[in-house]
């Protein structure tokens, strides 16, 4: 893995960190698919607003309207959630956030830890086979470099 390829999947930037709408679709689908076992269809069929009004749903910014209370509540109880449990999410106050949703908050964290640390060994692993000396140095200053750490 280059230097390169390295800070691209560890940079945490603000064209890749997710909006609250971003946020709520990621979780929606994971719960659908992986908790639930739903097709989006079925998730409509548990009374979740219709897959188009989803995808309508999935393009907005900002904070959410008191229009989208219906569709998140519908959500909510199509989920498995608490009521206020998806407004929460896309209003950005963790207060409405039900444990299902933390725990599966936490679950991705620890995946994205797992996989932070996987990287890190293939690293160490890749730096450890270089000969002590000025290739190893500046193999380590390309790579501290790449991922904006100060020596």
């Amino acid at each position: 893995m280059s230097t390169t390829n390295l800070r691209d999947t560890l940079a945490v930037t603000n064209e890749t960190r997710e909006t609250q709408w971003e946020r709520l679709f990621r979780i929606v689908e994971r719960r659908r698919r992986d908790v639930l076992g739903l097709t989006q269809e079925g998730l409509h069929l548990a009374g979740a607003p219709t897959p188009r009004t989803l995808q309508d749903m999935r393009g907005r910014t900002g904070e959410p309207s008191h229009r989208m209370r219906l569709p998140l509540r519908k959500l909510d109880a199509a989920l498995g959630w608490p009521e206020g449990t998806a407004w929460g999410l896309v209003a950005d106050d963790r207060s409405d956030w039900s444990e299902a949703l933390l725990s599966d908050e936490e679950e991705q964290l620890m995946e994205s830890a797992d996989e932070a640390s996987e990287i890190a060994k293939v690293v160490e692993l890749r730096v450890r086979a270089i000969p002590r000396g000025p290739e190893r140095d500046a193999a380590m200053q390309r790579l501290l470099a790449a991922l904006e750490v100060e020596p």
